[in-house]
């Protein structure tokens, strides 16, 4: 039997990382042919998405968020839960269909002690399948289940004969964030020559130097404990009018249309990057921007230092780290384009969302086995 019709469940209907994500992933099953609801337990903080998400419940704690969603997944041939926080109200639930339970903080908070609660175990346990959007989480989630499995293990050797065994854990995937590729045009003089015109045109539109680079901060719009710590640590505009460059920052952004936003934007500095690459700087890099992030396991798989972007050891002053780097992207403007260039490759080899809605139905597919 195909997945034809996939149930998607956020936890609130703000503009986070996991959220948007979640977006994307819903257009990309639609393209596959799937029939997709993507629903919100309740309403988020600041609700930026609460156009686009309905909402099934006042709160994700109040029983009105079980009872509906009980209601709701009886349409489904697979579900897709975003967050353990989705995942434990979903667990009071008998689910019958695939389940996907997205990670995305998660793995960090393992890594810093706090235990799996035994709802999250329980849906593991009984068959769902676990998602993570990185290598480094990868090896963190199967650390913090193992005392999970063996528990399970343990239980059905003891249990009486007659009894059944239990399910055992379907297993953890790691499936990137993907997004919908631009048009590749094919590299040529004229295609270069077009790009750098469309940059120019975009930074005189935002009232920038044209002639100048052009540096854009990228913010989370919800930043989680992990990433907390060192967005507040690096003075990223001043940075960039020391190194004399266009500046463009988070706030300001987000009145300006994403097009221009994309086509002005010569590098992008993200420092917020704990939980994994965003959607924001995934679209930044396929447009052409250099991406600087801080050098953390959880963007090593888009970002490797020199390679596919320029990293900052977490370990000495950042501002003048970045200082140093913005200085030598712009003393050297052929190293700036080959970075450019293999930077949206990256992107467009394994961020693909054709590829991982793909890979998404196949972790479905794994349950009706």
């Amino acid at each position: 039997m195909a997945i034809q019709r996939v149930l998607q469940v956020l936890q609130d209907t703000d503009a986070t990382d996991q959220n948007l994500a979640a977006l994307e992933l819903h257009k990309g099953l639609s393209q596959a042919g799937c029939e997709v609801r993507t629903l919100a337990l309740g309403p988020g903080r600041t609700g930026q998405l609460a156009q686009a998400v309905p909402v099934i419940s006042p709160s994700r704690h109040s029983v009105a968020a079980y009872t509906q969603l009980r209601t709701e997944q009886r349409w489904a041939d697979a579900v897709i839960l975003q967050g353990a926080g989705v995942a434990q109200v979903a667990a009071l639930l008998r689910i019958t269909v695939p389940t996907a339970i997205s990670l995305w903080s998660e793995p960090a908070e393992f890594q810093a002690g706090k235990r799996v609660s035994w709802r999250l175990a329980k849906s593991f346990r009984s068959g769902a399948q676990l998602v993570v959007h990185q290598a480094a989480a990868l090896q963190l989630v199967n650390r913090a289940f193992d005392g999970h499995r063996s528990n399970s293990t343990a239980s059905a050797q003891s249990a009486a004969v007659t009894q059944p065994q239990p399910m055992q854990p379907s297993g953890v995937h790691l499936i990137h964030t993907g997004i919908e590729l631009l048009q590749q045009i094919a590299p040529s003089s004229a295609a270069t020559a077009q790009a750098t015109a469309r940059r120019r045109a975009a930074k005189q539109a935002l009232g920038l130097d044209p002639s100048a680079m052009t540096v854009r901060e990228l913010h989370s719009q919800a930043v989680s404990r992990s990433r907390s710590r060192t967005d507040l640590s690096v003075n990223v505009q001043q940075a960039a009018i020391t190194a004399k460059l266009n500046f463009i920052d988070a706030h300001s952004a987000a009145a300006v249309e994403e097009e221009l936003l994309l086509a002005g934007s010569d590098v992008v500095v993200d420092l917020s990057c704990g939980d994994g690459p965003s959607i924001e700087l995934l679209q930044a890099m396929q447009s052409g921007a250099v991406a600087i992030t801080l050098d953390l396991p959880a963007i090593s798989d888009l970002i490797e230092d020199h390679v596919t972007g320029r990293t900052l050891p977490t370990n000495a002053p950042l501002d003048s780290g970045l200082v140093a780097v913005l200085g030598e992207l712009v003393s050297n403007s052929s190293r700036f384009s080959e970075l450019a260039a293999a930077g949206a490759r990256r992107v467009q080899t394994e961020y693909a969302l054709g590829d991982i809605q793909a890979r998404w139905l196949d972790c479905l597919g794994a349950g009706l086995a």
